[in-house]
C-alpha cells in the first residue's frame, strides 16, 4: 500500500526498499518505522513509500523486521549527507548557513544526548567512502557527549557540537585532489592542510550569529596542550574549552575510523594511545570523559582480542582498565592483558 509520509504512523513496516535520489537503498523493506526514520524520510525529501496494510502485516507477522537500519545509523546518515552538500556548496563559494547546519546537526546531537554509547558505533557506519563527511559529523557528536559528561550546560553542549563539526570547513579552500588521494600526504601537502584551520576560522569569522566560542574553538582544534599543534602553537591556558574538546574528538575519530591510506584503530588501543603516548597533549579532563564514556564494560562483559579470540573479562584494574584480566572463550586460559602489550581489545560483543 502506497502512502504519503505525512500518512506514516509509528510501527508502519516497509514493504518495498526506500531509495535515495541518487538511487541508492536508503532503507530496506521490512524496516520498521519508528519516529526517527520518518524525520529521515522528510530530510531526503521522499513523498511516499510502500508500507504494509494491516492484513499484510499480519500474513507476514513471522518475518522479522530490517534491523539493519537503526533508529541511529539513519540520523547520523541523514547528517552526514546533509554535511556532505554543505561541503559542496562551501567548496563552490556558499557562505556558511549557520541555520542549515543546525538543522542537519541538532537531530543527530539529541539522539545522542539520550544514547551516550551510541557515539562510539560511528566507525560501523564509516568507510573509506566519503570518509571526510563522517569525521565531520562523528566528531561533533563525540564533541557533544564528551561536553555533557565534563559538565556543560546544554546550551555549550550545542555549540560544542557545532564547533566540532565547522572544524574542517576550511578544506573546502584547498585543493580537493590531494586531500582524497589513497595515501599519506607530503611534506608540502601536509604544510597546506595546517593551514586548514585558518581557512575555517576566515569561513566563521563574519557570522554574527555564531558564538565567538565556536570561532576560537574551530581555530585551536589542532593546537594542543604542550603547545606542539598548529597552526599557532597556542598551548595550555590559552586554549578555550571549546577548542580543547574538539581537538581530542578529531584526534580520536581520525584514528579509529578508516582512511584511504590506513585501516582503522581499536578505539581501546586508541584510548591508550591518548592517554600513554599522548599525555599532556590533550586536555585530561576530556581524556577522563572519553575514558568514562568508552570503558562502559565489566566483569563477565565479553569481547574480541586483537588475535581474533574472544574472551570474558573477569577483574579491571582501575590503573589500566583497558587491559584487563580476561579469561579465553576457547581454552578457559587466564591472561593479563597489561602483561601482553601485542594484545589488546578490538570490540566488545
Amino acid at each position: 500500500m502506497r502512502v504519503h509520509i505525512n500518512q506514516i504512523n509509528e510501527g508502519n513496516i516497509l514493504l518495498k526498499d526506500v531509495l535515495s535520489a541518487s538511487g541508492k537503498p536508503l532503507m530496506r523493506k521490512h524496516t520498521v518505522l519508528e519516529r526517527e526514520l520518518v524525520d529521515v524520510l522528510h530530510a531526503f525529501l521522499i513523498e511516499t513509500v510502500d508500507i504494509e496494510s494491516f492484513s499484510e502485516t499480519e500474513q507476514d507477522k513471522n518475518v522479522p523486521a530490517d534491523k539493519s537500519v537503526t533508529p541511529f545509523g539513519a540520523v547520523y546518515h541523514a547528517a552526514v549527507q546533509g554535511f556532505k552538500k554543505l561541503y559542496a556548496d562551501w567548496h563552490s563559494g556558499a557562505s556558511v548557513d549557520i541555520s542549515k547546519v543546525r538543522n542537519l546537526l541538532i537531530p543527530a546531537v539529541e539522539h545522542i544526548l539520550q544514547h551516550p554509547s551510541e557515539v562510539f558505533k560511528t566507525t560501523g557506519y564509516t568507510g573509506e567512502e566519503d570518509y571526510l563527511y563522517h569525521q565531520s559529523v562523528s566528531a561533533a557528536l563525540l564533541s557533544a557527549s564528551l561536553a555533557k559528561s565534563s559538565g556543560f550546560p546544554h546550551g555549550d553542549v550545542i555549540q560544542i557540537a557545532m564547533t566540532g563539526l565547522l572544524c574542517d570547513c576550511g578544506l573546502t579552500k584547498l585543493d580537493q585532489g590531494f586531500i582524497q588521494k589513497k595515501r599519506a600526504l607530503t611534506a608540502k601537502e601536509f604544510d597546506e592542510i595546517k593551514q586548514h584551520p585558518v581557512h575555517s576560522y576566515k569561513m566563521l569569522k563574519n557570522i554574527v550569529s555564531l558564538k565567538e566560542a565556536v570561532k576560537i574553538g574551530v581555530l585551536q582544534h589542532h593546537e594542543r596542550m604542550d603547545g606542539s599543534g598548529y597552526p599557532l602553537g597556542t598551548k595550555g591556558d590559552q586554549l578555550h574549552p571549546y577548542g580543547k574538546i574538539a581537538a581530542l574528538a578529531h584526534a580520536y575519530q581520525a584514528m579509529v575510523s578508516t582512511r584511504p591510506y590506513r585501516d582503522r584503530q581499536s578505539p581501546f588501543l586508541v584510548l591508550e594511545q591518548l592517554m600513554e603516548d599522548e599525555f599532556g597533549r590533550f586536555d585530561l579532563s576530556a581524556l577522563k570523559a572519553l575514558r568514562k564514556g568508552l570503558l562502559t564494560f565489566s566483569s563477565g562483559t565479553f569481547i574480541r582480542l586483537s588475535d581474533g579470540r574472544t574472551a570474558e573479562i573477569v577483574f579491571i584494574e582501575d590503573q589500566q582498565p583497558a587491559r584487563p584480566l580476561v579469561k579465553l572463550q576457547d581454552s578457559g586460559e587466564m591472561i593479563a592483558l597489561k602483561e601482553y602489550r601485542q594484545l589488546y581489545i578490538e570490540e566488545i560483543l
